[in-house]
């Protein structure tokens, strides 16, 4: 009998248009880049989606060919050469494979590239296009992903993440795994209904309201045996794109009814709550005020705006210049990526002292604040390799080029050679640092790092400055974005 054959890929990037820096295979390679047989020894018993993928496959002794499956850190356009390459690599393997029964797929969702706007619904169209109508296609989608009409009418089933920080990504793996191998089967006939609603929100997580609640109607509505999925996606306004923004997806087995009735009742209670998707942000030097004096630690201080994991320069000085003004102490800050300084740490040696110029090169000194001048004595020289420890994407392999950490009066600069979100506590862990033991942490992400430092910390401060992910929308200048669209637009009436 012959075996059931699926061919697994991700291709993800999360598209800040603000961002200068453009995304080409150095890019991606730089965050990982697996083709073939190395896919999967990379990710199996990982807690990533390629991990869930595997897993769903191997359950069921599906052959499985492996494509590639790679990302880069969020930042601006992807590269035309590089769309195409994975888009033709994907083309090439299916058509060598005349008797493969599905596609699955690890997509972002809001991916901007020099072909098209809509990058992921050019590439699925590409397939579609390809395969014909009938072979299932299913795929994950990042909770920020900006989905498109010809997203979803180019795909089966998408099941985008649930949880912000992302720790369920090998759970939506598997079940888009299951998903098509129920459709291969033909034990279901996925019937998808997707809603736009004209919202921008700010990252917001998923423990916090209003999606506490928005959840637990997700799931309620999941507990009916035929509903395959139903999902809303926070969206992505930093891509800019016309359908950018919150989006609702619905998928029953068969009932188009109870798709546009679950997809209709999701999306007016989401325009009903439309102001609660904007979070309290305090400047650099409010938040060390607050930092230094609450009484006990560690106080995170949250760099949303300069967070590599949207498209920030992640090399941004505002918050070091105030820590520094107010002669912070026992701080621990990650990261400012800046190779000149790594190498002139390294020179210099472990235990010397050493002047550097740090940060504010990636973008402009408006945007990041320019370089800082510091000294300090170089406590530690690593490789930049470490593996995930916390709950998010369990067991992937991190690299961010060769690392030193600086002492400055007191405050533990990790530099980096390359960008990076340190969501995971080992980046600290690995270069010598116990970040439960100190006062303040200065951390380069939004929400992401809350799973990993969450436990530790006594307080959380989020912060806002001009970088490119700066949640002040006012601030940027949208060419795409469908008006009129909240908090942009205020006096204005939406409907299902």
């Amino acid at each position: 009998m012959k075996k059931t054959k699926v061919v697994v890929a991700e291709f993800q990037h999360e598209t800040n248009i603000f961002c200068p820096v453009k995304a080409g295979r150095k890019e991606f390679e730089e965050f990982y880049y697996k083709e073939s047989d190395d896919l999967l020894t990379s990710f199996s018993g990982t807690g990533t989606i390629m991990g869930g993928f595997l897993k769903a496959l191997e359950d069921e002794d599906i052959d499985i060919v492996p494509v590639v499956a790679t990302q880069a850190n969020p930042c601006g356009l992807v590269k035309r050469e590089m769309f195409e390459f994975v888009k033709d690599l994907l083309i090439r393997t299916i058509e060598a494979h005349p008797d493969v029964n599905g596609i699955l797929l690890g997509l972002h969702g809001a991916m901007v590239s020099e072909v098209a706007l809509d990058s992921e619904g050019e590439l699925l169209k590409a397939l579609r296009d390809v395969v014909g109508p009938k072979m299932p296609i299913v795929a994950t989608l990042d909770l920020h992903g900006n989905v498109t009409p010809q997203m979803v009418e180019n795909a089966n089933a998408f099941f985008p993440y649930e949880s912000y920080p992302h720790i369920d990504c090998f759970d939506r793996g598997y079940e888009a795994g299951n998903c098509i191998l129920k459709m291969i089967r033909k034990e279901i006939s996925p019937v998808m209904k997707l809603r736009k609603i004209p919202v921008l929100a700010h990252f917001v997580e998923t423990a916090s309201e209003p999606h506490l609640s928005l959840l637990l109607k997700v799931h309620k509505w999941k507990d009916n045996s035929k509903v395959i999925n139903t999902s809303y996606l926070h969206g992505f306004p930093w891509s800019d794109i016309p359908d950018a923004g919150i989006s609702v997806l619905t998928i029953t087995d068969g009932d188009d009814d109870m798709a546009d009735q679950i997809a209709d009742d999701m999306a007016k209670t989401i325009w009903m709550l439309r102001d609660k998707f904007q979070k309290k942000l305090f400047s650099p030097e409010e938040a060390v005020v607050m930092a230094m004096r609450f009484p006990a630690g560690p106080v995170i201080i949250a760099d949303v705006a300069d967070n590599p994991g949207g498209g920030g320069s992640g090399d941004s000085t505002f918050i070091l210049k105030a820590l520094k003004k107010a002669s912070a102490t026992d701080v621990g800050f990650a990261v400012i990526p800046d190779p000149l300084a790594v190498q002139q740490a390294i020179e210099k040696g472990v235990g010397q002292n050493v002047s550097l110029n740090l940060g504010g090169k990636l973008a402009p000194p408006e945007i990041s604040g320019g370089p800082i001048e510091i000294s300090g004595t170089v406590k530690t020289i690593a490789d930049g390799r470490f593996y995930n420890k916390g709950p998010m994407m369990t067991g992937l392999q991190n690299n961010i080029g060769r690392t030193v950490v600086v002492d400055s009066d007191g405050i533990d600069i990790i530099i980096p050679e390359l960008r990076m979100q340190p969501f995971d506590v080992e980046v600290f862990r690995r270069l010598g640092v116990e970040p439960s033991e100190k006062k303040i942490l200065v951390l380069k992400s939004a929400v992401h790092f809350r799973a990993s430092y969450g436990p530790m910390a006594k307080k959380i401060i989020d912060v806002d400055t001009p970088e490119y992910g700066t949640m002040n929308f006012e601030s940027l200048e949208f060419k795409n974005i469908k008006r009129p669209v909240y908090p942009l637009n205020k006096n204005f009436d939406y409907s299902v």
